[in-house]
Formats: C-alpha cells, structure tokens, sequence
C-alpha cells in the first residue's frame, strides 16, 4: 500500500509558538496569584492591627466611661464659663459703638472712660469737658440719639489745672442697644 500524505491540505501547528504561548499564559497567572497571595497577607496584617486597636479603644473607653469626679467636673464647668464670659465680651461690636459714640460727642468734651455692661444694656461714659454747656450738649446728642434711652448725669465737678485750664469732669450712664 502506497500512502502519500499532500501537506498543502493539510493543517499543521507550530509547536515552539504553541509552547511560547503556554509558557506566557502559565507566568501571568503566577504573577496574578502572587500579587492576590500578597493583597491578602497584608489586609491579614491590617485587620490584626485594627482589632488591636479597638481593642485599645474600647480598653481605654472602659477606664474613662467610669465616670469623673466631681472636682473634675466643676472645674470644667468653670473653665466653660470663663470661656463664655470671654465670648460674651468679644460680642460686643466696638466699632459700631465708638461710631455712634463720635456722632453724638461734640466739640470741646473728652471721654476717658467708657463701660458698656452687657447685661442690663447700659453704657457708662466718663470724660472731661470744657465747659458745663459741652456737657450739656453731649447729654442732648446722646438724648436725640437712635437707640439710646434713658441718660442720667450722674455726676459732674469742677476742674482745674492750674490757673488757666479749667473745665468739667463728669459720668453720664445711659440705657443703649448694642445691635
């Protein structure tokens, strides 16, 4: 018997290209195992190291949730009052208040003093001025003024300084809206 074999009907495979190929494919899933063996060791290593620490967390929560002591507690609320106290002071708009203050304070008065009190909404102004009708003046301004209620002199005396200066130190208090 006489075989003959045609090659040209005949499909072949090219046995190193099929080996390479192989050899490429079996590589890249070892390297993808060992990258997903290494993500998983060190999410292992990240979850040990949280549950420690809420382990800690909870520890120290335990200790502190006990409660605290009633020395502690009052100092705290002192320290928060201070606070509020400083807060309550800041509240105060200085700059409105000086701008009012310079409509109202005419020619020839000077204050030194001036003392707003939150709380019951006063303002207290002290000051020289030279003569009694400045004075007079700065309490009609303050009288006429918006937001301003309520001004009483409170005090008023002669004053010298040495034999030409002359003039009037005074205290008006007054009733004024901060806002």
């Amino acid at each position: 018997m006489d075989l003959k074999i045609n090659l040209s009907t005949r499909a072949y495979f090219d046995a190193r290209l099929l080996n390479a190929a192989t050899v490429a494919v079996i590589a890249i899933l070892i390297l993808a195992v060992l990258v997903n063996v290494r993500t998983l060791a060190t999410n292992a290593g990240q979850k040990a190291r949280l549950v420690k620490d809420v382990a800690a967390l909870d520890a120290r929560f335990a200790t502190s949730a006990k409660g605290v002591s009633e020395r502690d507690y009052q100092e705290l609320l002192k320290k928060i009052a201070s606070a509020n106290g400083i807060l309550k002071k800041r509240g105060l708009d200085w700059l409105l208040l000086l701008n009012r203050l310079e409509e109202v304070v005419p020619e020839g008065v000077a204050i030194s003093s001036i003392e707003p009190n939150l709380k019951d909404g006063t303002l207290k102004l002290s000051g020289t001025a030279r003569q009694f009708r400045n004075l007079r003046m700065l309490v009609e301004n303050l009288e006429a003024a918006p937001r301003v209620t309520d001004v009483y002199l409170q005090s008023q005396t002669d004053a010298s300084v040495g034999t030409t200066q002359k003039g009037v130190t005074f205290s008006v208090t007054c009733k004024v809206s901060y806002s």
